[in-house]
């Protein structure tokens, strides 16, 4: 494989929100070793704009969640006019899922490797190893294939679009333009987010302790809550901009903040990626598998499962349950300070 002469190359990585985000330190490898290479990415639709600003991405397609055939020929379609023009020489499955492989499949590279298990005409396949982080078994593949990954760390960065949207959204909630501790007390498994009496505490202390602006962030479907949350609190504690933010603002937020507290969610890889200081509390989930990758991140456990896949049981709850609020609060100072 003379990576050198290589003329495209695809990466793929559909779901979700934070596993996207971790693989996306890779590019910047590829770069280094086929540097007139074409690398395009294919994520979720919705995800895109992970990468509308990434400088070694030349193409994003976007898949649009449906079964099985007909995501193939969907993929068919979207590369059909990369195969009419030479097609991929690589092709790199960082998913380990059946539609994510029916992508790799449909590029039609010449050389196709990634996770999971036995692929047919693949160069090879990575089983998945929960026991170890996600970035760094994404990165491994590519070391694999010969391609040299000296830090797969992930980065992100914003568009000048999307720092323009939020300035706008900051100015008409009475917000500054940056220097805000940013909330993100939600998640889609209920397992990984902290009890929301546990915020109604915290967050007055640090506002009183920080005098920083405390901003909820949150998406359209979570607009109630973050709404009582804010109404639990004192008086001008907290400014929620639920629903207001699409995923680029989103990123502009995240790296404008001094801090994000959060769970383990998208936005806390996000923030990790984007350089923000971090303080993430974990339950049921393995920060050495899904933690921030960044070892300065602070990351507070006080319980996890066996299972890594435990937290689709509403028993792991237990673990978030666990998290202290003065041990938070101390946390978040110390990152701070």
């Amino acid at each position: 494989m003379n990576l050198l002469q290589m003329r495209r190359i695809l990466l793929v990585r559909l779901t979700s929100f934070g596993d996207v985000v971790r693989i996306s330190g890779l590019p910047a490898a590829l770069r280094r070793v086929s540097p007139k290479a074409e690398i395009a990415v294919v994520t979720d639709a919705g995800l895109g704009p992970l990468f509308d600003a990434a400088p070694d991405i030349d193409r994003v397609i976007l898949n649009h969640r449906a079964p099985l055939m007909a995501t193939w020929r969907q993929a068919r379609q979207a590369l059909g006019e990369f195969r009419r023009d030479g097609g991929f020489d690589l092709a790199i499955d960082l998913q380990g899922r059946p539609a994510s492989a029916a992508w790799t499949y449909a590029s039609g590279a010449a050389i196709k490797a990634g996770r999971g298990g036995f692929r047919p005409a693949w160069r090879f396949t990575m089983p998945t190893d929960y026991k170890r982080s996600d970035t760094a078994e994404s990165a491994a593949i590519l070391e694999k294939l010969g391609i040299s990954v000296p830090d797969p760390a992930p980065v992100l960065h914003t568009s000048t679009e999307a720092e323009k949207a939020l300035e706008q959204i900051l100015h008409e909630n009475g917000l500054p333009e940056k220097g805000f501790l940013v909330v993100n007390p939600f998640s889609r498994w209920p397992t990984k987010a902290w009890p929301m009496e546990r915020y109604v505490e915290l967050l007055p202390r640090l506002h009183g302790d920080t005098g920083l602006p405390l901003v909820i962030s949150a998406g359209a479907t979570e607009m109630g809550e973050a709404g009582r949350l804010v109404a639990a609190l004192p008086t001008a504690t907290a400014v929620s901009l639920a629903g207001q933010l699409d995923l680029g603002p989103l990123l502009a937020l995240l790296r404008r903040a001094r801090l994000v507290l959060t769970g383990d969610s998208g936005p806390m890889h996000a923030a990790d990626a984007l350089g923000t200081k971090v303080v993430a509390l974990f339950g049921p989930t393995w920060p050495e598998r899904a933690g921030p990758w960044r070892k300065s991140q602070i990351v507070i456990q006080h319980w996890r499962s066996p299972r890594y896949h435990a937290f689709r049981d509403p028993g792991s709850a237990i673990g978030m349950a666990a998290i202290p609020v003065e041990e938070v609060r101390t946390a978040v100072m110390a990152a701070l300070n």
